[in-house]
């Protein structure tokens, strides 16, 4: 299987562009298959009910590890650091007539309280990690007993807020975002609040809760996500998406 240059993004995004209409499967060498189809059935036999299905969180991973070559990772900087550029990884569904919809959000750097007060927009932690993406959406397939192998990829594109014709939209959630945080309010912030850019809850459960500047009031841990409604404008940009996903 051929690579890329980590450091040049069209050499990235030509890399990537290799898994549009295809699965893991096509694109993976045969001791790779056999590695993640060994790896899948342990998993089964691990589980206390054998019709689980596959974790589909480890999708991203194996794509990350067995496709692109790097591990999972939550640093601050973008994963293909040398050029700035952000990997996703986002799942669609199939409804009803065969059309796609956005499976879920899309999550992207944990929000520091404590420090994003003092941050900029266009000198944001976010942006320096999210500004461009290397966006891959696959199908999640119905049946949830097939295997990650055979996921199949319709759509990959580098997405550059800035350069996009929502980067307004964009700062302007940032900003509601963050002087919310600066007033003590980090423990109110809620989706509803923006349009765009999201701040969703990341924790286990209602005990991830972290402490904010101006407040003694514990708030849950949050991250910056594309919110679901824009992942589907996203979608609805894209017709071609359909063509891929029908051959």
């Amino acid at each position: 299987m051929d690579s890329y240059e980590p450091s040049n993004k069209d050499s990235i995004l030509a890399f990537a562009k290799k898994l549009e209409g295809k699965t893991l499967r096509q694109v993976l060498d045969n001791s790779k298959i056999i590695e993640i189809e060994e790896t899948e059935a342990q998993s089964k036999l691990k589980s206390a009910n054998i019709n689980k299905s596959i974790n589909k969180g480890s999708f991203g991973q194996k794509l990350e590890k067995y496709y692109f070559g790097f591990a999972n990772n939550s640093n601050k900087d973008a994963d293909f650091s040398e050029c700035k550029l952000e990997l996703k990884i986002t799942p669609l569904k199939e409804i009803t007539l065969g059309r796609l919809r956005p499976k879920e959000r899309m999550v992207c750097n944990i929000i520091n309280f404590e420090e994003i007060i003092n941050e900029e927009w266009q000198t944001s932690s976010f942006l320096a990690k999210c500004n461009e993406i290397l966006l891959i959406r696959y199908v999640d397939p119905l049946d949830k007993m097939i295997s990650h192998l055979d996921y199949k990829f319709v759509d990959i594109r580098i997405h550059n807020i800035l350069k996009s014709a929502d980067s307004s939209q964009f700062e302007s959630d940032w900003n509601m975002i963050v002087d919310k945080i600066k007033s003590g309010y980090a423990h109110e912030l809620s989706e509803s609040d923006t349009l765009f850019l999201g701040a969703c809850t990341k924790g286990a459960n209602s005990k991830s809760l972290r402490s904010q500047p101006n407040s003694n009031i514990p708030a849950m841990q949050r991250a910056f996500s594309f919110k679901q409604q824009y992942m589907k404008i996203l979608l609805d940009r894209a017709p071609e998406i359909y063509e891929v996903f029908k051959s």
